[in-house]
């Protein structure tokens, strides 16, 4: 039985096993370091995930993705609350879901790629806009939220369902080595910010660079790729991992949400998640446009 585990399947799992033991380890020192535990363990449920999409049923596995994107865009606008009179637009958001997973469901990514943006990006804003012009106090705060959501948690995850019909084999569990590569040496040093103390993010960030383009360059072969391009997209995967716990930290002091509570409270998953979906829409169009 474990003979029958694909190499690339095995290795993530390895992976996933490590991190989450060091994050339990190095957590119980407390301080910064107190959610490490509770990424390892968002790892132990995303890894899964990854695997079933590429390699379980096709039915199961797209409606285990549109649950994961209706619970992660249910959780943001409860912390990220937008006016009463949106509801519309928060439904608008809802029913994206099924309409982004459609094309990706039936292989359709030029469909994906041609009307999803388009829809998502323009449509929402019509909710958003409707009603008595009195009441249009807070439009542009409330559409910047609820964009901010759709384009975490509808579109850059509806990648992960493009991914699915890439000819090659074991791209999403190499996804999921190289953000894991990325993220794993800046939980641990603390991200980029503005401080006296950015020597140690900065040699975090650089450490990531080597460790994702490493995996990327060493195990891109068995997913068909060659040693140059999985090197690549290694380096683009931790530059967007990057960014994305950039923007992570940003939307959290915006929303008042303070080191402990979005570690711990509701706004745990913007600190665990937004890093790694960030990624997934970088490693899909590197793959399918420049591979």
């Amino acid at each position: 039985m474990i003979e029958s585990v694909p190499p690339i399947v095995k290795v993530l799992a390895a992976a996933v096993a490590f991190s989450a033991l060091l994050a339990t380890v190095v957590g119980r020192r407390g301080g910064k370091y107190r959610g490490l535990p509770g990424w390892g363990g968002f790892w132990v449920l995303f890894a899964p995930l990854l695997v079933t999409l590429s390699r379980g049923d096709r039915r199961l596995a797209f409606a285990l993705l549109a649950a994961v994107m209706f619970g992660a865009l249910r959780a943001y606008f409860s912390i990220a609350p937008v006016r009463n009179r949106d509801r519309w637009a928060i439904l608008a958001a809802y029913l994206s879901i099924p309409f982004t997973l459609w094309p990706a469901y039936t292989g359709a990514i030029d469909a994906f790629l041609a009307t999803v943006p388009v829809s998502l990006f323009l449509i929402v804003p019509v909710f958003l806009a409707i009603g008595p012009s009195q009441q249009q106090k807070g439009l542009l705060d409330a559409m910047g939220r609820t964009l901010l959501g759709v384009l975490f948690f509808v579109y850059c995850i509806a990648h992960l369902g493009l991914l699915v019909n890439e000819p090659q084999r074991g791209l999403l569990e190499l996804f999921g080595l190289l953000a894991l590569s990325a993220e794993l040496p800046q939980r641990l040093a603390g991200r980029l910010s503005r401080g006296p103390g950015w020597w140690r993010p900065a040699l975090g960030v650089t450490v990531s660079v080597v460790l994702a383009v490493g995996a990327g360059w060493w195990f891109g072969p068995w997913c068909g790729l060659i040693e140059e391009d999985g090197a690549r997209a290694g380096f683009l995967v931790a530059a967007a991992v990057t960014m994305g716990g950039l923007v992570s930290n940003a939307v959290a002091q915006d929303l008042e949400l303070s080191s402990s509570s979005s570690l711990f409270g509701r706004g745990v998953f913007l600190n665990r998640t937004v890093p790694t979906v960030y990624a997934v829409p970088v490693f899909f169009h590197y793959l399918n446009h420049f591979v």
